[in-house]
């Protein structure tokens, strides 16, 4: 334990969705800098987080839907990262997300951090930006602190897909010219817990990015040269991109809307904020994709 960390006063830092692909991370990332007695975490199942229970972090029961458990995980909590759930269509998340905050203003959180998702602007057709664009707005009127961190697209899928886009030899996505942006759930991570122990940054909206955008085309050459195979850029339509992916059922037609969104320029955002946060850039693609990506 280093001289800050004796020195400093103990806060609890209350992680939901726990067990979750993002939540995980969080949870690395938070160990590195935190006793384990100042990390909670809220979960639907404390069965699927026992192996944190044995590491002496503390794991309660919270389900989205209902209060009196989210009060009794969250009372005592200094800084919330509200990670939200991947229920679907948008309208689903929005009664879980009104509970969250009357439970969190219940159970005297002092701040919430939302991790949200960039493709939130009013114009976008990506089916779950209604509820981003919501919770945004009704963070407002809670009755404590917060602050938005919102994601760019995902780096990490780009790895398990890269075989399929190999056999196909071609990127995919409906988006035409339109440019995208990446960032890792690991860098995100980064960001969100050193976001959650400096008060002096918190209160703000950003919007974590790597430091540059691509097209279809580039991203297709840049698969190409990490992969060792020819890799082009045939578009299929956004109906198309729908029936493809439509595992589990329904979800085709949201995954696809949010490439609709892409297309529209909703997914090019490039911003500095993720350094501002960490004071280091943000890992770039390649360097990303060299690093996990096994030929």
């Amino acid at each position: 334990m280093s001289l800050f960390q004796r020195k400093r006063t103990i806060m609890i830092y209350t992680i939901t969705s726990a067990t979750g692909q993002l939540g995980q991370k969080v949870i690395a990332e938070a160990r590195k800098h935190l006793n384990s007695n100042e990390i909670r975490l809220s979960v639907r199942s404390p069965k699927k987080a026992s192996q944190y229970v044995t590491a002496g972090i503390d794991v309660r029961a919270a389900d989205y839907l209902d209060v009196d458990s989210m009060v009794e995980a969250w009372r005592g909590t200094d800084v919330l990262i509200y990670i939200p759930s991947i229920s679907h269509p948008s309208i689903v998340r929005v009664p879980e997300f009104e509970n969250s905050v009357i439970a969190a203003e219940r159970a005297g959180v002092k701040h919430f951090i939302f991790v949200g998702f960039f493709a939130d602007q009013v114009n976008s057709p990506f089916h779950m930006a209604a509820f981003f664009a919501y919770a945004n707005t009704r963070l407002a009127s809670a009755g404590f602190s917060y602050s938005i961190i919102k994601n760019a697209m995902y780096a990490d899928p780009l790895v398990p897909y890269l075989p399929e886009l190999i056999e196909r030899k071609a990127v995919i996505y409906p988006m035409g010219n339109a440019k995208m942006s990446f960032v890792s759930r690991e860098d995100s991570a980064e960001a969100i817990v050193k976001l959650a122990m400096l008060p002096a940054l918190q209160g703000k909206t950003y919007v974590l990015t790597q430091e540059r955008n691509y097209t279809m085309l580039e991203l297709a050459n840049l698969l190409s040269e990490v992969s060792g195979h020819e890799i082009g850029y045939q578009p299929v339509t956004v109906e198309e991109f729908a029936a493809l992916y439509d595992q589990p059922k329904g979800f085709g037609v949201v995954l696809a809307s949010l490439y609709q969104a892409g297309s529209q320029g909703c997914l090019d955002i490039v911003t500095d904020d993720f350094r501002t946060i960490t004071g280091r850039q943000a890992t770039d693609l390649k360097s990303y994709m060299i690093k996990n990506y096994q030929k």
